[in-house]
């Protein structure tokens, strides 16, 4: 079955069960999870291929789980803007395409259903649990073919997909590799399969009329089990379009200056800021890596660097790895050196809701967390600084490699990947070596000052391009009450970047209830990790504490303004006999809540004003 597909297919796909060839009359299904785009697709150009060979029709399958790590809205808001583009495309191209967006009423075992009745199963290969461990699953149980694609890498995983200690090494390793691949144009694939017309185990998205306006979009994701208080990254946009469009205007106007303006921050036009785009499967990364590589320039050539050497080693790391989250990954070295300094004071101790909310004693390094919470990214020579700042907070090894991933994977558009995981665990000892001295908690794992950085960098420019307002909702917004539920939308809106100020002589009176008298169904999923770091502080012992250390650094006024336009938010409470068991419920509803509100202002595409009067209730 592989045999028969082109040479550059064939090296980007496996077998990951014994049967061999199609079963039965069903169709080849093409799933996706990583890949978005039609443009040099191999996941979709094997599925072509193979239905096309065996007189198949051919399904173009995108599902959006509720299950990936710290899914959120800004998360399914990339994935649906995606959605766009691929239905769009299929069309076009004459392919059937379903979307399935797993929600309230619509949360069928899908492919388990597919791995039964298709007849073959080609996905996009995906290295990290758990989409790893999603694809095995269905590979045990199904009654056809499964393979994956490396969609990915310009050298395919399944070709090299070796772990190398040291990138210097990689480069060598697939030095013939690359070049080859390099000096190859991409085939074009000219196999047309019959579009599958059956019946399918969901109820399909209609993607132009519940997707494509922002405004049906939100009634979507209004019903499904995602954290709702990472917002979207208002001005970003995702899908194949936008990916392309970026790409090119980088590579016209951009990329000539990459190798000398790509290290300044402060400068967010020096870099591409193409990294969600490749996460994502947007952009196809062998399109790229040709385009710049006939250029031959300097620029050039060091983009491929970052593009093929520092960006595809993390992939193959991971995909040689059993367990890609754990410190055992670490060189022992490294993990001798955390050893030894595992009892060193630490001169600050920050709990895990302090390094969210941008509370460290550094302003770069609370910049570049900023940085992360309200527009989903961080610049490239600013993550060794954020990351390696980390451990000197932190009580252990292991709690600074899961809240370094945490705070990355849950704001980063391009979290959640093989080489942001490597990328944590660099700043931890992983493809280095050791530096002597030691030094106090660092030990001899190499050191980069955060306060030192700052003085290379023009701080107060990075500063104002961080600070941005992002959101087309201006301000300032009002938010009345100094509860629990008042207090976090308070937190949430100003965390991502908006005015925020508080009405506290309105709203409900203060929960005094204690915190030990809640379980753990108190308050939401997503919320329960910042509470309890917030209740390892002794001084915090009831609910009203919680809400007033939310509070903290926010501006309070004593009534909303008559003559000042803005967003009034109020959180009212939900008439319950039990609120304790309902606190979860209030707190959530409330946040979507607010997130409609901010929705509609920005899904208009132009700023619009909302006057003092709108509320939210």
């Amino acid at each position: 079955m592989l045999e028969s597909l082109p040479s550059h297919l064939g090296e980007r796909t496996r077998l990951r069960n014994s049967l061999s060839s199609p079963q039965g009359s069903g169709p080849v299904v093409v799933w996706l999870k990583s890949s978005f785009r039609l443009h040099e697709n191999p996941a979709i150009e094997v599925g072509r291929h193979m239905a096309a060979e065996h007189d198949l029709p051919l399904l173009i399958y995108h599902g959006i789980d509720e299950r990936y790590p710290h899914a959120s809205i800004r998360h399914h808001n990339m994935l649906l803007d995606a959605a766009v583009d691929m239905d769009e495309g299929c069309r076009k191209a004459g392919l059937r395409y379903a979307l399935h967006v797993a929600r309230e009423g619509h949360r069928p075992s899908v492919m388990k259903a597919f791995s039964q009745s298709a007849s073959c199963i080609i996905t996009d290969l995906f290295p990290l649990p758990p989409w790893t461990t999603w694809v095995e699953t269905i590979a045990a149980s199904a009654t056809c073919p499964v393979l994956d694609v490396d969609c990915h890498c310009v050298i395919p995983m399944p070709l090299f997909g070796k772990s190398v200690d040291r990138p210097f090494k990689f480069r060598d390793a697939t030095k013939r590799l690359r070049k080859q691949r390099l000096q190859a144009s991409w085939p074009v694939c000219n196999a047309t399969p019959q579009p599958y017309t059956g019946p399918l185990p969901f109820e399909p998205v209609n993607v132009v009329e519940q997707v494509k306006s922002l405004n049906d979009r939100f009634a979507l994701l209004r019903t499904c089990s995602i954290d709702p208080s990472v917002h979207p990254v208002w001005h970003e946009r995702g899908g194949e379009k936008t990916a392309l469009d970026r790409w090119h205007r980088f590579f016209e106007k951009g990329l000539s200056g990459y190798a000398r303006r790509r290290n300044n921050a402060a400068d967010p036009t020096g870099v591409s800021r193409l990294s969600a785009a490749f996460h994502y499967g947007f952009l196809s990364p062998m399109m790229v890596a040709r385009q710049a590589a006939a250029l031959g320039t300097k620029s050039a050539e060091k983009y491929l660097d970052e593009l093929l050497v520092f960006r595809e080693h993390p992939w193959h790391h991971i995909y040689a790895s059993s367990d890609p989250y754990s410190s055992s990954n670490l060189p022992e070295w490294a993990l001798q050196s955390w050893r030894e300094t595992s009892d060193d004071p630490r001169v600050v101790r920050l709990k895990d809701h302090q390094m969210e909310y941008a509370e460290s004693p550094v302003e770069l390094w609370n910049l570049c967390q900023h940085s992360l919470l309200r527009h989903g990214e961080l610049h490239n020579n600013l993550r060794m600084t954020w990351g390696k700042a980390v451990p000197l907070w932190t009580e252990s090894l292991e709690h600074s490699l899961y809240i370094g991933q945490v705070l990355n994977d849950k704001y980063a558009l391009d979290g959640r990947d093989p080489s942001s995981v490597v990328g944590i665990q660099w700043c931890h000892g992983l493809f280095d070596r050791p530096f002597f001295p030691s030094m106090q908690v660092m030990g001899v794992v190499r050191k980069r000052d955060v306060v030192a950085h700052s003085t290379r960098l023009d701080v107060g420019g990075y500063e104002t391009h961080i600070h941005r307002n992002q959101s087309h909702s201006k301000g300032p917004h009002y938010v009345l009450g100094n509860d629990i539920v008042s207090s976090f939308i308070a937190r949430m809106l100003h965390d991502h970047g908006l005015d925020v100020q508080m009405v506290t002589s309105e709203g409900k009176a203060a929960d005094e209830s204690k915190i030990d008298a809640l379980d753990s169904g108190s308050f939401p999923p997503w919320l329960e990790q910042r509470v309890a770091s917030m209740c390892e502080d002794s001084s915090i012992r009831s609910v009203a504490d919680v809400a007033e250390h939310m509070r903290t650094g926010l501006t309070n006024i004593d009534a909303v303004p008559e003559d000042k336009e803005g967003v009034v938010v109020h959180a009212l409470a939900q008439p319950t006999s039990d609120k304790h068991n309902h606190l979860g419920i209030e707190i959530d509803r409330a946040v979507w809540q607010t997130v409609e509100v901010l929705w509609g202002i920005n899904a208009s595409v132009k700023p619009k004003k909302t006057s003092v009067q709108t509320r939210l209730v």
